[in-house]
This record gives structure tokens, sequence and C-alpha cells, in this order.
């Protein structure tokens, strides 16, 4: 029995699925239709046509994306915007995106992950507590300068 290759329907119905089932950007729905061997030229019209249909959009994207990365993983601005640009996000919508995340919700999670870090760390022989926390937040995408400030604040 051949293999023949999928019709143009079979395609976007499954990329429509793909795109349903959790918000997408452009450059997730490209790869996926590259994975799936689609032609350039088709990819680039089969990604025009989700964006009419509504099935993509990069800056609900960037949106949604900001908000599950600050609220449930804890992320700061500089972990997401380079995430988001890896993502292939144009910077005007990266920019849209996190300024939406509130200042003071954002300096309240940054407290908190101090405070409760710190219950878990202890001094080493080559790193202070301090110096532990200021890393730990950093690796979340924590602004320098607002790290001190917090650690300033908290006394530590």
């Amino acid at each position: 029995m051949k293999n023949y290759p999928p019709s143009d329907d079979f395609i976007k119905t499954r990329i429509q699925r793909y795109c349903a089932y959790q918000e997408r950007c452009s450059r997730d729905v490209e790869a996926k239709l590259n994975e799936w061997k689609v032609p350039t030229g088709k990819i680039n019209k089969i990604i025009k046509e989700l964006k009419e249909a509504d099935f993509l959009d990069d800056n609900r994207f960037a949106r949604i994306f900001v908000h599950g990365k600050f609220s449930i993983n804890q992320w700061g601005r500089k972990k997401i915007i380079y995430e988001l640009k890896n993502k292939g996000i144009p910077g005007k919508i990266i920019v849209i995106a996190v300024e939406e995340i509130d200042e003071t919700r954002y300096m309240e999670v940054l407290k908190t992950l101090i405070k409760k870090k710190i219950k878990e760390i202890k001094a080493g022989k080559n790193l202070t507590i301090r110096e532990k926390l200021i890393n730990f937040v950093l690796a979340k995408g924590y602004e320098f300068d607002l790290i001190l400030q917090t650690l300033n604040y908290l006394k530590i």
C-alpha cells in the first residue's frame, strides 16, 4: 500500500486542532508544519489563513505567555522577554505584553521568592546566603537592581 501525502484540508484541520488545544505563536506552528514535512510555500499560506481565522495571534500568545510564566512559574521580566524573543515574537509585542505585569504584584512575588528560598538554603564554603539568593532570583529572570533593593528592604 502506498503512502500518499496528506491532503491540504487534512493538514489545515490538524493544525487548527493544534492551535485550538493551546495558544501557539507563529514560530511554533511553522516548526510543527516543518515537522510534518509541509512544503515552505504552503506553510506561509496556512499561517496566513490561521491568522485570518483567529486561530493564531502572536499578540494574544505573548499576553498569555507573560501571564502564565509570571503567575504560575514566577519568572521575572528578563527571562520572559528572553523566551519570547526565542519564540520569534516581535519586540513591540513583547514590550506591550510585559507592561501588563502589575508592578506591585511583581515586587510581592520577588519578596515571596526570596523569603521562601532563604528558609531552604544554608551558607556554603564559597557563597553567602545573600549571594545564593541573588543567584536564585537572577536565574528566575528578575532585575539585579530590584533584587538588591528587595534584599536591603528585607534586611538580608
